[in-house]
């Protein structure tokens, strides 16, 4: 989503200049993506809008990086923006943006990470079930992801049957 690129020129633009007028810039734009997020999956736009920005910069600019791929199509074994992603392309994607190299495959992703719990993740951080990593985009069951064949880069929630199974990980730590 557009909000979503202007937000990531604006975060680059804050971290390298640390000027006032980016960093609303950045909050402006933060602000319109979370909303959508949020309205696309059924979430309180306020509670979107805060997990985003009380996220560290770096988780900021994971996800806002992942969030300029939505509508990008799934490709196997691919990682290039506006062209295709799997789901370990995405997360190497979008956290290379915030100059954090990640293995590209789900579980050396996830085992790679500082495990943490449901309560204490960020948006930004990963999600993983056997065979899939996600990332978590701070609120309820939120993720983007890009999931299989036929699909895109989309927004989604933790599928149901893989709620009491997934793994939450910081690859900062």
């Amino acid at each position: 989503i557009a909000a979503s690129t202007e937000a990531v020129v604006a975060l680059d633009d804050y971290a390298a200049t640390g000027s006032v007028a980016a960093e609303r810039t950045l909050a402006y734009h933060r602000a319109i993506a979370a909303r959508y997020v949020a309205q696309q999956l059924g979430y309180d736009e306020f509670e979107m809008v805060a997990a985003w920005s009380s996220a560290p910069l770096g988780h900021q600019r994971a996800v806002l990086g992942a969030m300029t791929q939505i509508g990008v199509p799934y490709r196997t074994n691919t990682s290039i923006e506006g062209e295709g992603f799997d789901c370990s392309g995405l997360t190497s994607y979008a956290w290379q943006g915030a100059g954090v190299e990640l293995f590209r495959n789900s579980t050396a992703q996830i085992n790679d990470a500082e495990p943490i719990t449901r309560e204490t993740a960020k948006a930004g951080d990963l999600v993983q079930y056997p065979g899939h990593v996600m990332m978590y985009l701070g609120v309820g069951d939120a993720i983007v992801h890009s999931v299989m064949t036929g699909r895109t880069v989309e927004l989604d929630t933790i599928s149901e049957r893989r709620v009491n199974s997934v793994r939450f990980g910081d690859p900062t730590a």
